[in-house]
């Protein structure tokens, strides 16, 4: 049980704390906002610099001025928009049987075009023990929550494709909640990254083919990638070295310091206005190394409510057709949707599992053996759980 009155007196004191920094960090954005200002003409070196250093963190590249503002480009005056979204039921080892469920929601909103919306969702079971049990780094390992995860991010990608298969008007963009980078990847056994990435580059060769953009909408983002080549800018050495930096030695602030704590979105807060994007950034996360053609960029927009991150492939970062009509069509779902593009929010509405559905769940799939005639028992964990002592 939650004991309010302790957790009330803790938030308090975390929001009295907050009250006493906020001076200092409204102090270090507008030093962001000086540096990416300071670098508008001379990026070029900053570019050079980046290329030069060690950091031990991720730094973003660019091919143009980081603080250069695009407008909001002219909408079509008909399109689709495609979303997909998933939800899933983790196996659980507690209960009667080990099993897991990914439902995949997916929405299609024609706009201009004579046709009706699609709403819908399809779960999908896996028991068997393929599904279960792999065998990656020459071991035999059972599913975790981490490869349920994965899994369900790449279901939501070949249902997107789907939808570009079947509906044939353009332009359409297709729309994903979160990253297009599986980070969770990297540092895994090499013969099962190879097997998720490869499902991931099909479905993104099909996209291209079918000239329907992906982008993925990250809201509330806490990146920091083009703060962080601010922070090499600062560094007064000809390039950086964060693991030979004399003043973490010392036990000193860097000179980079007086930027740390600041988020890519405080910047942009203060450069972007509604409408407005940022240039294409590119994220030097190890695992792009295995995307082929498919290199991830990313952009800044100022979504009205929010500023957010838009993450793209190259191949829609470099035609400036699609870029242009992912800029347009991201910020015309946003004010449909208050603040969130309304095809995400449809999406994820087709594939939620809330709790009573998941304890429903449960209990079909125990009524389910027992009409097989499986004697059905649970885990004294969860015997306790589901009938508390007290």
């Amino acid at each position: 049980m939650l004991n309010l009155a302790e957790v009330q007196r803790q938030l308090l004191r975390m929001v009295e704390e907050q009250a006493v920094r906020r001076p200092d960090f409204g102090q270090k954005v507008g030093i962001a906002v000086q540096e990416v200002k300071r670098w508008f003409s001379g990026w070029h070196h900053l570019q050079s610099k980046i290329a030069g250093s060690k950091t031990s963190w991720l730094v973003a590249k660019f091919d143009e001025t980081p603080a250069r503002v695009y407008p909001l480009p002219p909408r079509p005056d008909r399109w689709l928009v495609f979303a997909s979204d998933g939800s899933q039921i983790f196996p659980d080892r507690h209960e009667a049987m080990l099993c897991f469920l990914i439902n995949i929601g997916s929405v299609v909103l024609p706009y201009g075009v004579d046709a009706r919306p699609h709403l819908g969702n399809r779960p999908h079971l896996f028991y068997r023990e393929s599904d279960l049990y792999q065998r990656w780094g020459g071991r035999r390992v059972l599913v975790s929550e981490e490869i349920v995860s994965v899994r369900r991010h790449l279901m939501e990608v070949e249902e997107l494709a789907r939808l570009a298969r079947s509906w044939k008007f353009r332009p359409a963009i297709a729309l994903l909640d979160g990253t297009l980078i599986l980070w969770t990847l990297e540092g895994k056994p090499a013969d099962f990254r190879s097997m998720m990435l490869r499902r991931l580059l099909r479905m993104l060769d099909t996209l291209r083919a079918l000239k329907v953009p992906l982008a993925g909408y990250i809201s509330s983002p806490g990146s920091t990638d083009v703060i962080n080549a601010l922070r090499v800018g600062l560094c007064p050495y000809q390039f950086a070295n964060c693991d030979k930096c004399e003043w973490i030695a010392e036990g000193k602030h860097p000179p980079c310091a007086v930027i740390e704590g600041v988020a890519d979105i405080h910047l942009f807060e203060r450069l972007l206005k509604p409408g407005e994007r940022s240039p294409v950034f590119w994220s030097s996360s190890q695992i792009l190394a295995d995307y082929g053609d498919h290199q991830i960029g990313f952009f800044y927009i100022h979504a009205g409510l929010e500023i957010a991150r838009v993450e793209i492939p190259k191949w829609v970062a470099q035609d400036q057709t699609m870029l242009d009509l992912v800029h347009a069509i991201v910020y015309d779902q946003a004010q449909k949707g208050r603040g969130y593009p309304i095809a995400l929010a449809e999406a994820h509405e087709q594939a939620v599992v809330r709790g009573a559905e998941r304890e429903l769940f449960y209990e079909m799939l125990e009524a389910a053996l027992i009409r097989q005639g499986f004697k059905v028992s649970m885990t004294f964990k969860l015997m306790a759980k589901r009938t508390p002592a007290v």
